[in-house]
Formats: structure tokens, C-alpha cells, sequence
């Protein structure tokens, strides 16, 4: 059974996380300061950039709620995105001067899927220079700016699935593309990649993401549409849908004074055993009491909400 919705919290006291819909042109930053002046709350961050000109699903945790944020960096992403294959750009999207490629007009939807069928699973991305990836205490975007290049290590990216969703032929194409992806996987990396693999090059033209964890676009509201809400708070959702991904327990009332105080507990012994390993326990009325790890039939809290 799922814990039920906590009621929302009042101003002031929030420990919750809300599901923006980021609109293009808008930094992931820009969106941080505004639901701080919505939201009356400093305590304020994001799971995962967003590059201006992308859109779609930004989870953001505030107050209590932001301790779980590297819990939402765990889980599974998804993106919609266009790769228009026959051009290259600096920046691997059209932020960049766009520049020829190959000749796109003999690929067909077919050879597409079948490149991009090399990219699933494990792969090796190196990261572009216009990244918010560090080089010695330097964002790698501000090296950038600066005409700075520098020798960028491959880093291990995971792509769980990659599906040709749309196939536009022409000498400049265009791949509609549905993937989901692991932490540190960068799409404009993959668009130069795919285009590299079918010797033309590729850009990334467009990018939404649908969904991130246990979140999806249906669930997010735009900046306008906070700002247009009588009582904002309304929108926001519980702190354990960043870790609704892990088991659950239940605690009685003695067991929640005890857990919140950081101290281990025994657990009743239930028919259909408990779950072991990371988990999170609950109070009876589906509150968010901490995060931590069942032994047997005893749970020791590592991460204990506030109350």
C-alpha cells in the first residue's frame, strides 16, 4: 500500500517537492529564484539542469525536502528530443553556429534505428564545453565563453532505451528520439554521436523532459501557473515521491518518537516479511519520517525528516 499525501504544508514550514514544467529560455537558476519568492523559501534546489533551451520536467525540492535530492539523481529520466542529422554546431545544439555536415538525403528511418541501436546500454561520452561540468574549479561553459578549450576525460553514461519515434528524410533530416537515461547522460552528446555514426553529423534541435523518477510532465505546472494559483502550495507533493522508489515500512507512534530521535527500532514481524536494505518508514498517517535501513526486523534510521 502507498503512502498517502501528507496535507500541504504550510508556509514557512515546507518540506515538499514540486514538479516545474520548465518553459524554454528559462535557466534551471531562474527557476530556482522564482519558486523561492513563491514559496517564501530559501532552502531551495534542483534535480538535474536544464539547458536553456530545453523544456519540460524540473523536480524541485524544498525545505526539509532538499537532503533527498541526490536520492532523485538515482532514478531513471526521460527525453523527447529532435536530432537534425546533416549538420554540426560547437555547442552540439543550435545555441552554436550551425555549420554543414554530410549530405543526410540517402539515410533512411531504417539505417537510423540501426545506429542508434549501438548507443543502448553502457556507453563512453565525452563532455562538451558547454556543460556545467568543473575543470579545475571552472565550469567547463565559462572556459567556454572565454574561447578556452580543454582535454575533457570520457565519462560512463547509461541509456536504457533509445526509440526512433519520427523520421523526416531530406539533406538535412530530422530523428525524433524517446530516451531514457541514467544520471550524467548528455543529449547533445548523443545527437553529435548519432549524427558521427552515420557519417554526417548531427545537432540536437529540440529537447523536452517527460519524465524523471516516479514523475511525469502531466504532473508539473509552469512559473505562470504558480504565480496564477490563490494558494501555491496546492501544487506541491510530498518529500517521499523523491524516493518512492524504495520499499516502505510503517512505524506506530512510539516508533516514530523513537526514529525521529535517530534511534533504531524494532519492526512488528509481518506474514509478508519486510523489505531489508534502504528503506523508507512511514508514520501511520503516511508522513515522511526518515530514510534508513532494515536489518532483519530492525530499521536504523540513516536520514531522519524533521518533524
Amino acid at each position: 500500500m502507498e503512502a498517502s499525501p501528507a496535507a500541504p504544508p504550510r508556509r514557512g514550514a515546507i518540506s515538499a517537492v514540486l514538479a516545474l514544467n520548465k518553459q524554454m529560455g528559462q535557466t534551471s537558476f531562474d527557476c530556482i529564484r522564482q519558486v523561492r519568492r513563491i514559496y517564501g523559501e530559501r532552502r531551495v534546489g534542483h534535480a538535474g539542469t536544464l539547458d536553456p533551451m530545453a523544456q519540460g520536467l524540473l523536480p524541485i525540492c524544498l525545505g526539509g525536502a532538499t537532503r533527498l535530492i541526490d536520492h532523485f539523481h538515482r532514478q531513471t529520466k526521460t527525453y523527447c528530443c529532435t536530432v537534425r542529422l546533416g549538420e554540426r554546431s560547437e555547442t552540439l545544439d543550435t545555441e552554436g553556429a550551425v555549420i554543414p555536415g554530410g549530405d543526410a538525403g540517402g539515410l533512411d528511418a531504417e539505417q537510423v534505428r540501426a545506429a542508434l541501436r549501438q548507443f543502448v546500454g553502457e556507453i563512453s561520452q565525452i563532455p562538451p564545453m558547454h556543460s556545467a561540468v568543473r575543470h579545475e574549479g571552472e565550469h567547463l561553459y565559462d572556459l567556454a565563453r572565454r574561447g578556452e578549450q580543454v582535454e575533457r576525460q570520457p565519462r560512463t553514461a547509461l541509456i536504457v532505451s533509445a526509440e526512433l519515434t519520427g523520421f523526416r528524410p531530406g539533406s538535412v533530416a530530422e530523428a525524433d528520439l524517446e530516451v531514457e537515461c541514467g544520471k550524467g547522460t548528455f543529449m547533445r552528446v548523443l545527437a553529435s554521436d548519432l549524427g558521427d555514426a552515420l557519417g554526417v553529423g548531427g545537432l540536437l534541435s529540440w529537447l523536452e523532459r517527460t519524465r524523471y523518477g516516479s514523475l511525469t510532465i502531466a504532473d508539473a505546472h509552469t512559473i505562470e501557473e504558480l504565480t496564477g494559483l490563490d494558494d501555491p502550495t496546492t501544487a506541491l507533493l510530498p518529500p517521499w515521491v523523491a524516493i518512492s522508489f524504495l520499499p516502505q515500512v510503517f512505524l506506530g507512534p512510539p516508533a516514530v518518537t523513537l526514529v525521529r530521535n535517530g534511534q533504531a527500532v524494532f519492526l512488528p514481524r509481518v506474514a509478508a516479511g519486510l523489505p531489508q536494505g534502504e528503506t523508507r518508514a512511514h508514520s501511520p498517517s503516511g508522513e515522511l519520517v526518515a530514510v534508513g535501513e532494515v536489518t532483519g526486523f530492525r530499521f536504523r534510521p540513516t536520514k531522519v525528516m524533521a518533524g
